[in-house]
């Protein structure tokens, strides 16, 4: 099992997540399903494992992945991953470009998660977060809105 966060950016009242269901549901239906059931997999059944993402796709370092439902489909959703035990979701969307720098919408969606891992690192660091229940749930000023309005 591995605990999933998600992202709710300073002004929006839904997540990150959420706001991905929404816009994608209709037109890629499958592949939203399929990723909806790896998540409840990875929370509730085995974990974060390596094979559903596809890391590097941010900085070096920063953790941040793309999980999506198989490699040859389009729809991407970007996360960072910390072990198998915890991932933070994020946004995406189709990926129909060679790179993800190529689309306004997958690079606005990687550069939020590659902040947030920033943040995360910086915030660990400074020991204003701190990890619990073994390195599965985080405790401590999780609210970025002052940092990345």
């Amino acid at each position: 099992m591995a605990s999933v966060y998600t992202v709710v950016l300073a002004g929006d009242s839904t997540s990150m997540l959420d706001e991905f269901l929404e816009t994608y549901a209709y037109e890629y239906q499958d592949e939203v399903n399929n990723i909806l059931m790896r998540l409840h997999a990875i929370g509730h059944k085995v974990g974060a494992r390596l094979q559903y993402f596809k890391e590097n796709e941010g900085r070096y370092g920063d953790l941040v992945c793309a999980l999506y439902d198989e490699p040859e489909k389009q729809l991407r959703l970007y996360c960072i991953r910390i072990g198998s035990d915890f991932i933070i979701v994020g946004g995406g969307g189709p990926k129909q470009t060679r790179t993800w720098q190529e689309d306004a919408n997958l690079s606005f969606h990687v550069k939020a998660m590659m902040e947030v891992s920033a943040g995360l690192t910086d915030r660990l660091r400074s020991k204003e977060m701190a990890w619990l229940s073994g390195g599965l749930d985080l405790g401590g000023n999780l609210d970025f809105n002052d940092e990345h309005e």
